[in-house]
């Protein structure tokens, strides 16, 4: 496993998130990464998400999907809430200055496909997941 570093200013988001807030992260395992950040309701004010994949087999666009659950997601049967594609060899940079509130909890999902109920793999730490949440 290779190690990227990645410039993320300390402080960076200190005016816009409130002083409660958790940082999750997750590098991808070799599945569709079902995966429980908190199972009761919370709110999303920040993501950050790098898909190192260069394109060929799974090694393409990712999807991430968030749904609202109190547990980690049946991927490929629970409908997201929301969806968020990345492109090969990119980065996307999300901020919710009022944070997307989830009523039940906060769960997501990270596939090599686009389709709504998508169930396709993705590599193992082909993508890393950062997430400011409280």
């Amino acid at each position: 496993m290779t190690s990227t570093n990645y410039n993320i200013v300390p402080g960076r988001y200190e005016k816009q998130l409130p002083v409660a807030t958790k940082v999750h992260f997750k590098s991808s395992a070799n599945s569709t990464n079902p995966t429980l950040v908190k199972g009761a309701p919370g709110a999303i004010f920040n993501i950050i998400i790098h898909n190192t994949h260069n394109g060929g087999g799974s090694g393409a666009a990712i999807t991430l999907r968030f749904y609202n659950k109190t547990t980690a997601p049946t991927v490929g049967t629970d409908v997201p809430m929301i969806i968020i594609h990345v492109p090969s060899s990119s980065s996307k940079e999300l901020n919710f200055t009022s944070g997307i509130t989830f009523t039940d909890g906060i769960a997501y999902s990270i596939t090599a496909g686009d389709a709504l109920l998508d169930a396709t793999v993705v590599d193992a730490d082909g993508v890393q997941v950062y997430m400011g949440y409280m």
